[in-house]
């Protein structure tokens, strides 16, 4: 939450089965109280306990004790648990530079009711990392318009960030804390306005790599910026750093899930973006070095996902010692540059700005994960359908375009 001046802010949850029958106060189930302060940008996060699985709720604001409205008023509903699983959706995407005219793509997003949604770099474009008064104001320009506030109130949002809102265009980082000296400033800027699990791990290992559960699937999401070397001046470069890429091998072979979806800010899939080593195409050793991890563990159901290039496609990455991969990207939520299609892709979308759209389904004896590229008036325009069984490798893999 952020305010305008330091405030004591409070949230209180009720169960949206009970607001219907009973008195109000009877219907309260949870609440909580922090206090915005100035050092964090006026901003306080509230942690809130106690809630069921699987269970919708709404929830009432007040700032300093006088509530304040939201219209319509927020719900939002929790997770489902592995005893108890459900199908359920998330969306994706990137490349959300600020084009009044296309903010209509939060309703888009918004109608769908989505269990969470993934922003995966370039969710505004500031491109002056030196400057913390224009990373805030490219932040708040967009949290003022009223379709993604109504969003972001009923949304759970997990964020990384891309060259655009870290640095500057194809911009490279170094393994040092301190190197370039803006990196740190950059990333309270980033904590101030998304609410992710955590921000790295750790305060020696900081950065916006995080991850979560939904259910039965995993989700680790990279941080592909702030410990990125130079590709073209370093011998085996590394996008991740040793710790993250440590942490990221680590969370794959331990996890227990069906599914592990594995976000990266920049495409995994090779001849994405002909000629450039932005992508992972110019850490090639280090790609090889985590999809070879995937094999030589069989840890299955793993599926990447990406953005940065401004449209939506799919990609296969076939794995002759393992089964293929498939890197779903999608960047261009709101930009109003598109960039052309490419002859590898499997398909792809951009005619008007997209997202990605992943259903999850692994209640049936073949979990199914189905990947459509929706445009902003809600149209799907291409769907792929991979179905996995419980930590094997995915056994086929369907493709419908529309």
């Amino acid at each position: 939450m952020r305010t305008a001046v330091e405030s004591t802010v409070s949230v209180d949850i009720y169960s949206q089965t009970l607001v219907s029958g009973r008195g109000i106060e009877e219907a309260k189930v949870a609440s909580g109280t922090a206090k915005t302060i100035k050092k964090n940008d006026f901003t306080a996060t509230i942690d809130v306990t106690g809630l069921k699985p699987n269970s919708e709720y709404a929830y009432f604001v007040s700032v300093d004790g006088k509530p304040t409205p939201i219209a319509p008023a927020p719900t939002f509903k929790t997770y489902p648990n592995k005893e108890k699983l459900t199908p359920f959706e998330v969306v994706f995407g990137g490349g959300a530079g600020f084009i009044p005219w296309n903010e209509r793509m939060w309703n888009t997003l918004d109608s769908r009711r989505p269990a969470a949604a993934l922003l995966l770099g370039d969710n505004v474009y500031i491109d002056m990392p030196e400057v913390p008064q224009t990373q805030r104001y490219c932040y708040y320009r967009r949290q003022s318009q009223p379709d993604y506030r109504r969003f972001a109130a009923r949304t759970p949002i997990y964020a990384i960030w891309d060259d655009h809102d870290f640095g500057k265009d194809d911009c490279v980082s170094s393994l040092s804390l301190d190197d370039p000296p803006w990196k740190r400033d950059v990333l309270e800027v980033f904590t101030e306005n998304f609410v992710n699990p955590s921000f790295g791990d750790g305060p020696q290992h900081p950065g916006c790599f995080t991850s979560f559960s939904i259910g039965d699937v995993d989700f680790t999401l990279l941080d592909c910026r702030f410990y990125r070397q130079n590709p073209k001046t370093t011998e085996s470069p590394t996008m991740l750093g040793p710790h993250q890429k440590a942490w990221l091998l680590d969370r794959l072979k331990n996890s227990k899930s069906t599914f592990h979806i594995v976000a990266s800010s920049v495409p995994w899939a090779s001849g994405t973006k002909p000629g450039s080593k932005d992508t992972w195409d110019g850490f090639p050793e280090e790609r090889e070095e985590i999809f070879s991890f995937i094999e030589e563990n069989k840890i299955g159901g793993v599926v990447p996902i990406s953005a940065d290039r401004h449209r939506s496609d799919a990609w296969r990455i076939e794995r002759p010692d393992g089964y293929d991969l498939y890197d779903f990207s999608s960047s261009k939520l709101t930009n109003e540059m598109s960039h052309p299609l490419m002859r590898g892709s499997l398909f792809g979308y951009n005619e008007k700005c997209s997202f990605g759209s992943l259903q999850f389904d692994t209640t049936v004896e073949v979990p199914t994960i189905t990947y459509r590229i929706i445009n902003i008036d809600g149209d799907v325009t291409a769907t792929a359908c991979t179905t996995s069984t419980t930590r094997c490798p995915a056994k086929e893999t369907t493709f419908l375009a529309r």
